[in-house]
């Protein structure tokens, strides 16, 4: 077996040239200036895994980090919106019915560059993983929609990519038995090298019975647990959510190709199915209010997690070695990072830690349906740091706001000045 020695990187003593030079050994997408911020952050040199943390959770795709201030101008309440952005997803009112307010879930995502590179694969990862949004909220889901943009059809191509993404998409809802309803096509030569493939999902669902994407204040005084359920990490789409934010480059396609995830639908509903059987046996015990739950999808095990403790300002203890793998000799970096798919996290009190991991491991038998699937308890819900530990060594400690929020970017921009003109109208 593999020994990893525990690497640190002294940026701040570095030119840009050598930083630059060690991030892309490394495929970390950081700038020269990000990683010595990273340093001034911790107040010491970072971990290799510090960096590749910082690499994916401070990419665009995971924490929106030039566009949260526009975003933050868009208006998200209203009276019937019952939950609204900063969780895995959304939900609007339906109907009221009696106490209660019965609502659609619903998520939007991108799955752009990887359905580029490769569409098949892109494509059907994409409707995996924005299920997975839909059932974290403790909903059923009951349809898939894709708004579809491709390039010139007459162009080899993309007459490939479109073939491919339309049968991806199939090819991972049909197994998993959701309905894609709706969506729509175009085709323009400004998506030649750059398709867009959005997926969407819905589901329904009682606010009452809402499952929340954060643990609550209490949850690091109550010694709440953390479990990994599903697929064993591996290595596939490692640092697919730096690869989401970058520009793509021909000269990078088969390099990218590595970034992209690999997809088990007949998994995914085994998945589904059995964490629809724990919702209503929670909603049973009256616990929904005691569990948190998560998709993990970009940035995987660390981006799951450290999302979770965030928002009350919470840490989190986690052995990487618990976490259950699916290949020898993976470095901490990579345990902690990967984009395997058909992975959730939970985070619930102690009292139910149990009747989790039996009710995967036991009643609907994971190891037994994929080589290594299961569901593992890797760590604690603490106050103060984020602390990733590996063979008993601190291989990430940071505040989880710093993880999440650290390279935020505030960019000066002028409006651009447009000038409207009514339409000409012909008269008669």
């Amino acid at each position: 077996m593999t020994e990893f020695k525990k690497q640190t990187f002294e940026f701040s003593k570095m030119k840009d040239e050598e930083i630059e030079k060690v991030l892309k050994e490394h495929k970390i997408a950081l700038t020269a200036e990000e990683a010595r911020k990273i340093e001034d952050i911790l107040g010491r040199a970072p971990t290799l895994t510090e960096a590749t943390v910082w690499g994916i959770q401070g990419s665009e795709h995971s924490s929106y980090r030039s566009s949260l201030d526009h975003l933050g101008k868009l208006p998200v309440t209203a009276p019937g919106v019952i939950l609204g952005p900063g969780e895995d997803a959304g939900v609007i009112e339906l109907v009221k019915h009696g106490d209660d307010r019965y609502g659609v879930v619903i998520r939007q995502e991108s799955h752009n560059h990887p359905s580029q590179v490769v569409p098949y694969e892109g494509a059907a990862t994409g409707i995996g993983g924005i299920v997975r949004d839909i059932v974290c909220m403790g909903a059923k889901v009951i349809a898939t929609l894709d708004p579809l943009r491709f390039g010139n059809p007459e162009k080899d191509h993309c007459r490939l990519i479109t073939e491919e993404v339309v049968n991806g998409i199939s090819g991972y809802g049909n197994p998993i038995g959701v309905p894609n309803i709706g969506g729509d096509m175009y085709f323009d030569d400004s998506f030649n090298d750059n398709c867009l493939v959005n997926v969407c999902a819905v589901g329904i669902i009682k606010e009452s019975e809402i499952i929340h994407s954060y643990v609550p204040k209490e949850a690091a005084d109550e010694n709440w647990d953390i479990i990994i359920v599903g697929k064993p990490t591996d290595n596939s789409g490692m640092g697919g959510a730096s690869f989401a934010s970058l520009k793509l480059d021909e000269a990078d396609k088969e390099m990218n190709k590595g970034a992209v995830q690999e997809p088990n639908p007949f998994l995914k509903r085994h998945l589904l199915v059995s964490s629809y059987d724990l919702v209503r046996i929670l909603k049973e015990k009256g616990k929904l209010e005691k569990v948190a739950f998560k998709d993990m999808g970009a940035g995987g095990n660390m981006c799951a997690t450290v999302e979770l403790v965030k928002t009350n300002k919470l840490g989190a203890e986690i052995d990487l070695e618990k976490i259950h793998i699916g290949m020898k000799n993976i470095h901490p970096s990579v345990i902690a990072c990967s984009e395997t798919q058909e992975r959730f996290c939970w985070m619930c009190h102690p009292d139910l830690t149990q009747i989790i991991l039996d009710h995967y491991n036991k009643k609907w038998d994971l190891p037994k349906i994929a080589e290594n699937a299961r569901a593992s308890l890797v760590g604690k819900v603490k106050k103060g740091n984020y602390v990733l530990k590996h063979k008993g060594e601190k291989v990430c400690d940071a505040k989880a706001v710093d993880i999440t929020e650290g390279l935020r970017y505030h960019r000066k921009y002028t409006p651009r000045k447009i000038k409207f003109h009514e339409p000409k109208t012909t008269p008669g």
